[in-house]
């Protein structure tokens, strides 16, 4: 049916259904992209926010792995069979072996894991054992 079929308030009724439907398509269609745009927008915030998560995570343990670094012992000492070990923790508080406790030579330190030992001044001279002699 044309417009020429119709009598003028008929096209007239014609013309607003059609100005209504296509006002209601527009709206819809509007409606539409205001969601992809949302649903958009909210992917992107998401990533963002994992992102940050992740770098925060990372920090986290990056720091963990500092802390424990910095309590490990890194650095040895042989006195003897005795082993002496330090950290950077130790080592800043001041609170490590100095000396060895069994001969009080000083201790030297070293993180080569193939150093020499040091000879212990308490286990080089031979125990002397006293006889006694009867009359």
């Amino acid at each position: 049916m044309n417009s020429q079929d119709l009598m003028f308030f008929e096209a007239e009724a014609v013309a607003v259904e059609a100005a209504k439907c296509e006002a209601q398509r527009a709206a819809e269609q509007h409606e539409r992209e205001a969601e992809a745009t949302a649903k958009a927008i909210a992917i992107r915030q998401r990533e963002q926010r994992k992102a940050e998560e992740e770098a925060a995570k990372s920090h986290r343990r990056f720091q963990r792995d500092t802390a424990r670094n910095y309590k490990t012992p890194h650095e040895h000492a042989q006195c003897g069979i005795r082993w002496y070990f330090r950290s950077q923790r130790d080592i800043d508080r001041g609170c490590y072996w100095t000396h060895c406790h069994a001969c009080g030579q000083a201790l030297i330190y070293t993180s080569d894991p193939d150093a020499k030992s040091q000879v212990c001044k308490s286990s080089v001279t031979p125990p002397t054992f006293k006889t006694t002699q009867s009359a």
